[in-house]
């Protein structure tokens, strides 16, 4: 066997491991939409208590669940676009996501304080 059969079996190899890498990272991007959409769902059936005003839940509801289809787009197009960079052997980190991933959760955050202090008059 040859050196470079060697470091191509490698390189496969170790571009395998990377997709799988991949795959696990979109699968928890998938796991995050899923307990949102969950939420959501529990929201809008356990909230639902006249004295809490159906409004608000509603809100609340609908925004766990735009939440969850956005996470998993978002990881679906995360997926992609670090698939076709691992094949070009040009992988580079994505802060965009990050960034917007950590904004939505702040701003079901700031949802779930003014819900609390409502609930709580």
């Amino acid at each position: 066997m040859d050196d470079d059969d060697g470091d191509e079996a490698k390189e496969a190899e170790s571009r395998a491991r990377t997709h799988l890498s991949n795959e696990r990272t979109f699968l928890s991007w998938f796991r995050t939409a899923l307990a949102l959409l969950a939420l959501g769902l529990a929201a809008a059936q356990f909230l639902s208590r006249p004295e809490l005003g159906v409004p608000l839940v509603r809100t609340i509801a609908i925004t766990l669940i735009a939440a969850s289809v956005f996470t998993v787009l978002a990881g679906l197009r995360r997926y992609a676009q670090a698939a076709r960079q691992i094949e070009a052997n040009q992988f580079r980190p994505s802060r965009a996501s990050v960034v917007v991933m950590a904004a939505l959760l702040v701003g079901l955050a700031g949802l779930s304080v003014a819900f609390v202090l409502l609930v709580r008059r």
